[in-house]
């Protein structure tokens, strides 16, 4: 995220395009293999807290100013790091309760078996 510092200053790109980016590049690749995980309370909050740092860095809102986090979401309009993580494990649960046969079945199982012989 701190590599990414330069982009948030740069003030020819709109915080659309930035909250877009961030979208994109920071959070898909947080949220790799999320349906995998296990999620307690904490992991949860460390992962919202993240999330919610990020939004206020992008959109240039100083620790002092006392903005709630219900602003910022408003402002951002991005959903709730738990939306993504949600939708990633219902996904997740339907494609493993197909028939085998399935295309999207045997793709989850390649996948799988995969990761298992590369680690």
């Amino acid at each position: 995220m701190s590599q990414l510092d330069r982009v948030w200053r740069q003030s020819r790109l709109s915080n659309t395009t930035k909250l877009r980016i961030y979208n994109f590049c920071v959070l898909s690749s947080l949220l790799d293999a999320s349906e995998t995980w296990t999620l307690l309370k904490a992991d949860t909050a460390k992962l919202e807290a993240f999330h919610m740092t990020n939004q206020r860095r992008i959109l240039g809102i100083l620790w002092y100013q006392f903005v709630t986090n219900e602003e910022v979401t408003t402002i951002s309009q991005l959903l709730s790091i738990n939306e993504p993580i949600s939708q990633r494990h219902s996904l997740f649960g339907h494609v493993r309760h197909m028939d085998q046969a399935a295309p999207a079945h045997q793709a989850l199982h390649l996948s799988v078996t995969s990761q298992l012989g590369s680690g």
